[in-house]
């Protein structure tokens, strides 16, 4: 299955446009992702990941590659925010609503994203999230992690409880 070109071009083209140098955009072009010119359609996952990958090690170069995935995750969901991205009404409506009824809700939008997910809520404060991709785990863990604490959540924790049959299991937990 591949990554939608919009999916891409929302990531590097708007969410991650000022963190781009001009070194970074040449690496990516060399591994398929122009940002120069207009978006592809689609792109190879491995694609996604190769720019992922180039994109962790270029803003975060001092981490071992794991820490680098984690903090791009974050970092991602965090420009959503500090740019602009995500309107603040919504994120106020999404604020009041709490982590718990914001990742039910996000369960019916699911169906529209390339990789899918599957939330269970095991207590009021902890969820079971399966992910149908077993590549880059730090760098899901980093983006569940800080939408949790977009969304109102206080100390959360994403962890990898398994792999399995092509999908990734994370436990997420806040207070």
């Amino acid at each position: 299955m591949s990554i939608p070109g919009k999916l891409v071009e929302g990531v590097f083209k708007r969410v991650l446009a000022a963190d781009l140098t001009p070194e970074l955009i040449t690496k990516l072009a060399s591994v398929g992702v122009d940002v120069s010119g207009p978006m592809e359609p689609a792109y190879p996952r491995t694609t996604w990941y190769l720019a992922i990958e180039l994109t962790a090690k270029t803003l975060f170069p001092e981490d071992g590659l794991s820490v680098q995935l984690r903090r791009l995750g974050a970092h991602i969901i965090s420009c959503l925010q500090s740019r602009g991205i995500i309107k603040g009404a919504w994120l106020s409506m999404a604020r009041l609503m709490g982590p718990r009824r914001a990742l039910k809700q996000a369960m019916d939008f699911t169906d529209r994203s390339p990789v899918k997910v599957t939330i269970t809520e095991r207590a009021k404060n902890e969820f079971s999230i399966s992910v149908d991709d077993t590549e880059q785990p730090d760098f899901l863990a980093g983006l569940l992690e800080a939408a949790i604490a977009m969304l109102g959540g206080k100390a959360p924790e994403v962890s990898l409880e398994a792999e399995r049959e092509g999908s990734s299991h994370f436990r997420a937990t806040w207070r």
